[in-house]
Formats: C-alpha cells, structure tokens, sequence
C-alpha cells in the first residue's frame, strides 16, 4: 500500500450537515449511473466526516466483535495493515482506484487479495 499526498481534511461529524431531500437530485443522479454500469449491489454512497484527527502515516483501523455486535475504531500505522481489500474512495479530487479510504481486512487470501475469510478487523484509510 503507497502513501499518496494527504487528501483535504473532512469536516468534524459534529460540523457536517446531514443528508437531507436537497441532496436527492445528485443521489437520483449516482444511482443511475450504478445502474447503467450493473453496480447498484457493488456500491454506493457515504457520509464523508471525521471524529478526529489521524496521521498521513496512519489509518483507522475498524475491529468488530460480531458476538457483542460492535465495532471500534483506532489509529494504526499503515506499514502494518495486512491483507485488505479496498471498501470506499473519496471523490473529492482526481484519485485512481488505489487511492481509497477504507479497507477490510481479510484472511487467507490469494496473492491478488481476492477471497479468503472475512476477519474481524477493517481499515479506514486517512
């Protein structure tokens, strides 16, 4: 995993406006381009915001205890995440697919990182 240039600062969750019916036009929009391209099950849309700040050399690591039903983020340094597959990417300036945001964890995986065991653990990339 690369470390590219550090992506604009989102807002604190407390300072971000919820969703709200004048964003239903651009949601129409992006799901009738999911839908042209077969990925309405593939993707799909998130709230962007921060609860505090992480490094450029680290990533929110998420662990989930599936018995408990909870989930625990934490800072981690990216030179430590294992095995992962990408879950989200940011919009807000030119990226490539390699830049994203979010990684899940995976276990026993081939060395293209596809398949495997779903672990208890997914990465937030900052």
């Amino acid at each position: 995993m690369t470390t590219a240039n550090p992506l604009p600062k989102l807002p604190d969750i407390d300072d971000v406006e919820p969703a709200s019916d004048t964003d239903q036009q651009c949601i129409d929009e992006v799901r009738a381009v999911l839908s042209r391209h077969g990925a309405l099950q593939r993707f799909g849309l998130t709230l962007l915001h921060e609860h505090f700040d992480v490094a450029d050399d680290e990533i929110l690591v998420e662990e989930i205890d599936v018995e408990n039903r909870t989930l625990t983020s934490r800072p981690q340094k990216v030179t430590d995440v294992g095995n992962s597959v990408a879950t989200a990417w940011r919009l807000d300036e030119p990226t490539d697919i390699g830049r994203c945001i979010t990684r899940c964890a995976r276990k026993h995986a081939d060395f293209r990182g596809r398949g495997g065991v779903h672990v208890r653990s997914h990465n937030r990339e900052k």
